[in-house]
């Protein structure tokens, strides 16, 4: 195998982006006022999740906008781990 495209392989290793994890079955509790971040409760545990200007709004078919989530919504949240905290890549509205 040619040293560059092996070298490429192994850069691009790299530059791959944290697994992302799931959590479905939870309620929104509340949506910051300014849009940065939101509530989610299942069961008796509580998560505090940040919106990023990465994060994916979907109601039903159809992008939505951060003003789609309201406290008592059902949402599915596919998430990461970021310096410490959990940063939501894509909330998916079931309860709307």
């Amino acid at each position: 195998m040619n040293k560059t495209v092996l070298a490429i392989i192994v850069c691009s290793m790299f530059a791959l982006p944290a697994s992302a994890a799931t959590i479905s079955g939870g309620k929104i509790t509340s949506v910051d006022a300014g849009g940065t971040s939101f509530n989610y409760a299942k069961k008796k545990k509580n998560r505090r999740f940040r919106i990023t200007d990465k994060t994916v709004i979907r109601v039903g078919q159809k992008t939505g906008n951060l003003s789609d989530l309201k406290t008592g919504q059902s949402v599915k949240v596919e998430f990461q781990r970021q310096s410490g905290s959990l940063a939501a890549l894509m909330i998916i509205g079931i309860g709307f």
